[in-house]
């Protein structure tokens, strides 16, 4: 019997909510941002198994800033539950020392003048 296993660890964001036509709570400007879901996951066969380290955050068009939000909050918009952002809820500059590339939002390393995956200047 011959057996082919596929399986892995992988990262995944997943934008599960828009806002338009709203306040900034980053800079207080008039403007849109997406609410994304970070997290790892195991697959096999291509079918997540298992979830961690899952983090919440809004990237901000605006301002172009990506920052943290409190999970609690970030799993009630998981969830569909209408939410309220404010300015306490979020934390700008907690990305675990990696830079976030204004053109394509991929987190880059700090020493990095250009990003590696758009090709940009951070």
């Amino acid at each position: 019997m011959f057996f082919i296993s596929i399986f892995g660890i992988e990262q995944r964001d997943k934008i599960i909510a828009e806002r338009q036509n709203i306040i900034c709570p980053i800079c207080n400007a008039y403007g849109r941002y997406n609410v994304i879901k970070s997290y790892n996951y195991f697959h096999a066969f291509f079918i997540p198994l298992w979830r961690w380290n899952v983090r919440y955050y809004i990237q901000s068009y605006c301002c172009k800033k990506q920052c943290a939000l409190d999970k609690d909050i970030g799993q009630k918009i998981d969830k569909g539950e209408p939410v309220e952002i404010y300015s306490e809820n979020i934390r700008c500059g907690e990305h675990n020392g990696l830079n976030i590339c204004p053109h394509c939002s991929s987190h880059v390393a700090p020493d990095f003048q250009y990003c590696p995956y758009c090709g940009n200047k951070i």
